[in-house]
């Protein structure tokens, strides 16, 4: 009879950790959102469509009105995009 063993669950510091500097998300944000989330964007305009970069523990790395320039800083970067759905 096989034993299963069950990996210790991983801490939410250790998660985070997990993709540090390797993984990053991409989100579609309008300019409501952005400011919301950034008040320093607050001038931003409310209908305005933005995308944006996150590393894996949240911190935003982008936040653009352009997605070439995400392409650009994954291309610089060395990152690879993936579709997740």
């Amino acid at each position: 009879m096989a034993h299963h063993t069950h990996p210790a669950p991983l801490s939410k510091e250790d998660f985070l950790a997990l993709g540090e500097n390797k993984i990053v998300y991409r989100r579609h944000l309008t300019g409501k959102q952005l400011k919301t989330m950034f008040p320093e964007a607050k001038d931003a305009p409310e209908q305005a469509e933005f995308e944006a970069l996150f590393a894996a523990d949240g911190t935003p790395v982008l936040i653009t009105d352009d997605s070439a320039a995400i392409h650009q800083w994954l291309d610089e970067t060395g990152h690879n995009m993936t579709v997740r759905h």
